[in-house]
């Protein structure tokens, strides 16, 4: 098969973009998104995407079609799936999960496969490398494009937040859980630096997780007795981003919500443990990284399989707030 390369004078019709499965992933695609609604706007753009991160793009009209792919299917059913795809007549595919999809779809533009990735590169370049072998696009968007809260979800926000905030229009943003306990910060640690943000820069805070991370939040809220406003579990997907984008400072660790800021471009306060900032990072232009991880014998040996990390609780209330005044400086 030849695979020819994709230009902006290329007569193309109907894109589909492979994308993964998990938010965090998805978030970390959407700068390909965003060039190719950006460089092709007469063409339809489609995705396949995971049911669960589907709903980022629902309400943007210049997404025409989305395709859930489901890893649970059985070879069987995953090949009909598949073979179900070419009735929509795709003539370009850009493959982000490097698999053999594109090549049942017969399309005239087709990523490469066995593309040779570069294991040091962060996760969103790798995305933007494999559009690239394709597109030779010469800049990435200078605005999002893809993901897009309605009127509706940022009224939803809006009503939310507007009398926590009264007449302040900021806020510092945190989620103080993350996926994996692993890389989750001490919630005690929360208490202290809310107080120190709020205490030393007069800044209300609002906090966000899922529904079952409501309660540890409240604990939060009582223990640290400043301005917290509890959103966990009050918000769907593209909701979060508009309260993302809302705020002032974002401070996370490596998942979801940060990804969300990176691609929003708000300023970050990145709290990592067992993962590599260089890898999965934040990617907005002004954000800082607490890694503390040099003393931690589960990261700096990783067949001790029965050994914890420690490296979330080497980090303290101090470097945080170092890094957060460091941040808050450059836009204050």
């Amino acid at each position: 098969m030849m695979f020819l390369k994709l230009s902006k004078n290329s007569p193309v019709k109907n894109i589909l973009v492979i994308t993964l499965s998990n938010i965090g992933d998805v978030l970390l695609a959407a700068p390909v998104l965003d060039i190719l609604l950006r460089d092709f706007p007469s063409a339809q753009l489609s995705l396949v995407i995971g049911e669960r991160a589907a709903s980022l793009f629902e309400g943007n009209a210049r997404i025409s079609r989305i395709h859930i792919f489901d890893k649970q299917r059985s070879a069987i059913e995953q090949a009909r799936w598949t073979l179900d795809l070419r009735q929509y007549q795709y003539d370009a595919v850009i493959d982000l999960r490097n698999s053999m999809i594109g090549y049942f779809l017969t399309p005239r533009w087709l990523t490469p496969p066995l593309l040779v990735a570069d294991k040091k590169s962060h996760l969103k370049d790798l995305h933007l490398n494999r559009l690239r072998s394709l597109y030779d696009f010469q800049t990435g968007a200078d605005k999002p494009l893809s993901i897009l809260p309605s009127s509706k979800d940022s009224q939803r926000v809006d009503q939310c937040i507007q009398s926590f905030l009264g007449k302040d229009s900021s806020f510092v943003l945190i989620a103080p859980y993350a996926a994996d306990l692993s890389k989750t910060w001490d919630l005690e640690k929360f208490v202290q630096l809310s107080q120190s943000i709020s205490r030393q820069y007069g800044l209300k805070i609002v906090m966000i997780g899922s529904t079952e991370h409501r309660v540890g939040i409240e604990e939060i809220v009582r223990q640290s007795r400043v301005s917290i406003l509890n959103l966990a579990g009050q918000t769907n997907l593209i909701q979060l981003m508009a309260l993302v984008q809302r705020s002032k400072i974002a401070i996370v660790h490596d998942s979801g919500p940060m990804h969300m800021a990176s691609y929003l471009n708000k300023p970050i306060v990145a709290l990592f443990g067992p993962t590599q900032p260089k890898l999965s990072g934040p990617w907005s232009s002004l954000n800082r990284v607490v890694w503390q991880n040099d003393q931690c014998p589960r990261c700096l040996n990783l067949g001790l399989v029965n050994v914890s990390h420690n490296c979330m609780s080497a980090i303290s209330e101090q470097d945080v707030l170092k890094a957060f005044g460091e941040v808050y400086a450059k836009i204050s």
